[in-house]
């Protein structure tokens, strides 16, 4: 049985949250620490909307029950990654020390994608996955700068 509606809209919602991230800028924006844990506070609250709406689902409707409970562990991952975000960014923690952790809540979200693609979820849980991406697409740019495309020599 393919992918229903849901699951397909899920799984385009959280790639457009890492392409959206992906084309942010293209090198590291001046750390503020200020508005870069106003960003992180966002991403916290939208984890946790999200990983709230995932409890909601009964699983008995969804199709791939085994990949429905892989991303809801990955969601709580990220979650409890993004509250250790803020809280690291609150405290005083600069780029340096939160960069492993902000890299592994793009981990998490990708295989939470990944995860998305092979069930279905309803459309009150990919209202909350937005929030999560834009969240990310703020902060990616004091964390992660785009690789300049490759030179090319004149022939």
């Amino acid at each position: 049985m393919g992918l229903g509606r849901m699951g397909r809209s899920v799984a385009f919602a959280l790639a457009a949250c890492g392409v959206a991230a992906g084309v942010a800028h293209a090198e590291l924006a001046k750390w503020n620490q200020e508005r870069v844990t106003k960003y992180a506070e966002e991403l916290r609250a939208s984890t946790r909307d999200l990983v709230q709406a995932l409890s909601t689902v009964k699983a008995t409707g969804v199709v791939h029950k085994d990949k429905y409970y892989q991303a809801r562990e990955t969601v709580s991952l990220m979650d409890n990654a993004a509250d250790g975000l803020a809280a690291a960014l609150k405290s005083g923690d600069g780029m340096e020390a939160t960069l492993p952790r902000f890299e592994r809540i793009q981990t998490l979200r990708k295989d939470a994608e990944e995860l998305a693609r092979k069930s279905e979820l309803p459309n009150d849980v990919l209202e909350k996955v937005f929030p999560v991406g834009d969240a990310l697409f703020k902060l990616r740019p004091y964390y992660q700068d785009e690789p300049k495309p490759a030179a090319t020599k004149a022939p």
